[in-house]
């Protein structure tokens, strides 16, 4: 009976073991990420608290996540979507196309968070990062120049519209009470650009150094 009686209280020693290292994951929540590269790249960061699904995917628009959004999100009824991406929406626009695809993005970003909240989904917002323009000398002459004759460099027209969309982010957000990851703020390297560091030699793909950063501040954010 003695033995009995220990076998037992073994058992349920073991089970109440079980049970106590099986709750922290039982207490996380399922985030799924979706967006472009940017995104895909990030692979499944280790975000405390959550299990990352990642559903990135390299070349798209804002209007191909919206596509996908019930298959890829909606299905998969995670608790907490990520949304990230104009990026690709602007970079390919061209000038007289431009105020048509800010649009069609803004709709996009509202579009996806009202299906999303209509499926019980909390929202988490991103504003989109910039392309570097490093703070050189060099750099600076032929901005100077540029202005002179009248032009801007690539990267500041496209950064000026990439930007607009992040203003247009986070008064939509603060307007809607959704929380907003910002990016562009969190990789800045004090000239309005994002740091050289965080970017690959293509001047447009996120470094191993940028993503380590993003993972920093988006664990900082959340847990605020």
């Amino acid at each position: 009976m003695n033995a009995l009686l220990k076998l037992a209280a073994l058992w349920l020693g073991l089970l109440a073991g079980s049970i106590a290292f099986a709750q922290p994951a039982m207490n996380t929540k399922h985030l799924v990420l979706i967006g472009a590269s940017y995104a895909a790249e990030w692979e499944n960061p280790k975000l405390p608290g959550y299990t990352v699904t990642n559903q990135g995917i390299g070349g798209q628009e804002s209007s191909d996540l919206r596509a996908r959004f019930e298959k890829d999100v909606l299905a998969l009824k995670p608790n907490v979507v990520m949304i990230w991406g104009h990026y690709n929406d602007i970079v390919r626009a061209s000038a007289d196309k431009m105020a048509a695809a800010k649009q069609k993005a803004q709709d996009n970003y509202r579009w996806m968070t009202e299906q999303a909240r209509a499926a019980g989904i909390e929202v988490i917002l991103i504003t989109e990062i910039t392309i570097p323009v490093p703070d050189t000398l060099k750099e600076k002459a032929l901005g100077l120049l540029a202005s002179l004759l009248g032009k801007k460099d690539y990267r500041t027209q496209k950064n000026e519209q990439i930007k607009a969309v992040n203003v247009w982010l986070r008064e939509y957000a603060r307007s809607q009470n959704i929380k907003l990851i910002d990016l562009e703020t969190a990789l800045d390297s004090g000239n309005g650009t994002r740091k050289v560091e965080y970017t690959r030699d293509d001047n447009s793909h996120v470094s191993p150094a940028g993503y380590q950063a993003i993972t920093s501040y988006v664990n900082a954010q959340l847990a605020r």
